[in-house]
């Protein structure tokens, strides 16, 4: 079995959602979001020298929870999200995203979302 690099995976991965049409893509736009968050939870977390076994006795997660919301292997709730982000002094805020195509037309025209705001 080939060693993929993970760029070389989500390349691929993105070529066969666009080939099997939108819901596809969007699909594979909402896995995006998901694994952001839990690259997010494992980066605080280390970033304050944090084991997940400090980080569970800090919340009252389960360390083997922790480990699956890490791996993005879980579904935490609102709740659970919000007492991690207190475990590590943060505040991740759950939006809503921009329907596809709008997301495409600001790439398209070179526009940042700050500079759109302006």
């Amino acid at each position: 079995m080939a060693k993929y690099k993970f760029k070389e995976f989500m390349t691929e991965l993105r070529a066969e959602a666009k080939a099997d049409g939108p819901e596809a893509v969007a699909e594979l736009e909402s896995f995006g979001e998901y694994f952001r968050l839990a690259r997010e939870v494992a980066s605080a977390r280390r970033s304050l020298g944090l084991t997940q076994r400090d980080l569970a006795t800090r919340t009252g997660i389960n360390q083997s929870e922790i480990s699956d919301i890490e791996r993005g292997q879980a579904n935490p709730t609102y709740r659970t999200l919000q007492v991690l982000a207190k475990g590590v002094g943060r505040r991740w805020a759950l939006v809503k995203p921009r329907p596809v195509a709008a997301r495409r037309k600001r790439r398209q025209s070179g526009r940042s979302l700050r500079s759109a705001r302006a």
